[in-house]
């Protein structure tokens, strides 16, 4: 059944109260390690009490799984799915770089995103956990080196370029796009993802 319209408002306040919790946790488990970050630091970043806080969470390891598991399936809705439907490998891999970055740059603070950090990183997981979200991280270097690989049967890559240099290449120059845009910085969001996108081409196509 559809919300009406006078319980909307409060969804969205909720909802607008988790991402705030979501994004505030990040930042507090990339400064403060998963284990020296408290329930407590967290409520006070978001202005709850503690018991407030878990109104919205059951615990801090079920905080962090909601966190990475979001983190994932946006890069894997807003990322892969897009770069997988384009044909062609090469823009294949400027979909992909373009769509990173935008991906990347959704929450812009002093320190970047924290929630990408915590994602590139996975602290706090189990080993089981881990290597669970590690597996589904691992089809961006695919997709990179597979259209990589399409390119070199196409005859349209560089001779002598490795292939799996390449892509962990391409998505370095993304990932730390995290390390050195600021908000309100020069460099647009979207005219780092059209340069780098040139420049990961410009590397490895024939001319």
């Amino acid at each position: 059944m559809a919300p009406s319209a006078r319980s909307l408002p409060r969804a969205e306040k909720g909802a607008a109260r988790e991402r705030q919790i979501r994004i505030a946790a990040s930042r507090l488990f990339v400064e403060k390690g998963f284990d020296g970050a408290s329930m407590q630091d967290i409520a006070d970043a978001v202005g709850l009490t503690k018991p407030g806080l878990y109104h919205f969470v059951e615990s801090k390891e079920g905080l962090l799984a909601l966190i990475v598991e979001d983190g994932v399936a946006r890069l894997e809705r807003e990322v892969i799915e897009p770069a997988l439907a384009v044909a062609d490998p090469a823009e294949r891999i400027a979909t992909l770089v373009r769509a990173h970055v935008a991906n990347i740059s959704r929450v812009e603070s002093d320190i970047g995103n924290p929630v990408t950090s915590l994602v590139e990183n996975l602290i706090g997981l189990s080993d089981a956990r881990r290597a669970e979200i590690e597996a589904r991280l691992r089809r961006l270097y695919e997709v990179i080196r597979g259209a990589l690989g399409e390119l070199r049967a196409e005859g349209r890559l560089v001779e002598g370029i490795d292939i799996t240099t390449a892509a962990f290449s391409i998505i370095g120059m993304v990932m730390w796009t995290n390390r050195w845009r600021r908000p309100g910085g020069r460099v647009t969001a979207e005219a780092a993802g059209q340069d780098i996108a040139r420049l990961a081409l410009r590397a490895v196509l024939r001319d």
